[in-house]
């Protein structure tokens, strides 16, 4: 299904009956005051289905739950897309997922996910999506004891939760989600949130990911990521950006092996801009998309000496990794999804439109066909200020 499809089903049928079920609230909730000792908990549940790189900003709030309850089992449920990442994630003990592809394996995998929660039912319920009506009803047919979640008077869903939390869209998402567990009992001097955390990598991933692009191991890498996730392909750094600003790059600094990253589907869009790259020896340009596996692509982030990439997952796995990073961001704000590390460059406009993509729109689709936001962001400042942060003890080689 759709992405477009599933919100306007979740909009007109969930938020029906979610203003149905509110008429219950009171009754649904009267456990508000109630939330679980430690040792009462066995089984706390999660859910959360879109955004990967949202998925690594949880990993704080991951950390909370398991300190808060160490012996409870927490289960997390998303889409499959989302389950490389997830078992990345050594807080996470089991993912449950419910495959949006037809409406068929959507009910099928609801009621199967259902049946598998029930059997071990959770005395917590997370559900950590903004505004999923969807979520918010699959929350309360989890027999959580305590449920929490986000709640705004604007829209229907979340008059159940027995801890609703308010949404507040000008601190960072990190900090946002870790609110969810502040309501049971987190407090946030217990844990930074700076620090995103997830598996390392063996020495394997990256020997293994050198050796399918044809890399020598004494080459160090830069990594550049042109995409962005099907939710908005506005969020693109223009393509012929990419190419000037990494032809100059290559041109000064003519050692480093420059590696394109995406997704198989995204191949071509990427050979597109390889192709117009120009590159001597020994410096490379190589089209990566769909080749490494998510745990290769982990150990060559975590290896390379800089990331450059729109606003994207790669942004956060680099956070983790303690990478240089540079990203573009003009739809979404950095200030709720940009990087917390300091080794970083963020490009961000801020013009009077941008940002349009925003949590309090539910990130609803703009007629937007021109991304002036991220255009006004010019390769040969980004190039400069690169140069300055990035290579500034490196002499570099100006033809």
């Amino acid at each position: 299904m759709k992405v477009k499809f599933m919100r306007e089903v979740d909009i007109c049928l969930g938020g029906f009956l979610n203003q149905f079920l509110n008429l219950f609230a009171g009754i649904l909730s009267r456990t508000s005051s109630y939330t679980p000792t430690n040792e009462n908990v066995k089984n706390i549940l999660v859910i959360k289905f879109f955004g990967m790189g949202s998925i690594i900003l949880m990993t704080p709030m991951f950390r909370s739950l398991r300190s808060m309850y160490p012996n409870a089992r927490i289960s997390l449920l998303t889409f499959p897309e989302n389950l490389g990442i997830c078992e990345q994630i050594d807080t996470i003990d089991k993912v449950l997922t419910i495959d949006p592809y037809s409406m068929a394996t959507f009910l099928r995998d609801n009621f199967k996910c259902l049946i598998a929660i029930w059997k071990n039912r959770p005395e917590i319920t997370v559900d950590v999506e903004f505004f999923s009506n969807f979520t918010s009803l699959f929350a309360l047919l989890t027999c959580a004891s305590s449920r929490v979640g986000f709640h705004l008077r604007q829209v229907a869903r979340g008059g159940h939760l027995t801890h609703k939390v308010s949404l507040n869209t000008h601190h960072h998402a990190t900090y946002v989600f870790y609110h969810l567990v502040a309501a049971l009992g987190a407090r946030f001097e217990d844990e930074n949130l700076n620090e995103l955390t997830l598996k390392l990598p063996p020495q394997s991933e990256l020997n293994s990911a050198y050796k399918k692009l044809g890399i020598d191991e004494s080459h160090s890498v830069i990594v550049i990521n042109p995409n962005t996730s099907h939710l908005s392909f506005l969020r693109r750094w223009p393509a012929n950006y990419f190419v000037t600003l990494v032809t100059q790059l290559a041109e000064r600094h003519p050692d480093y092996v420059y590696v394109f990253v995406g997704v198989e589907k995204e191949n071509q869009y990427v050979q597109n801009i390889v192709d117009k790259v120009v590159c001597e020896f020994p410096t490379k340009a190589i089209n990566a998309a769909g080749l490494l596996s998510i745990n290769e692509f982990c150990g060559l982030l975590k290896e390379a000496k800089l990331l450059i990439t729109n606003d994207s997952l790669p942004v956060h796995l680099a956070s983790v990794f303690k990478t240089n990073i540079v990203s573009f961001f003009g739809p979404e704000s950095p200030r709720f999804y940009g990087t917390l590390s300091e080794n970083s460059l963020c490009f961000f406009e801020n013009i009077p439109c941008s940002p349009c993509l925003i949590v309090f729109d539910n990130k609803a689709e703009i007629d937007c066909k021109d991304n002036i936001c991220l255009k006004q962001i010019l390769p040969d400042r980004v190039l400069s200020e690169i140069e300055e942060k990035f290579f500034n003890n490196e002499s570099a080689l100006i033809r």
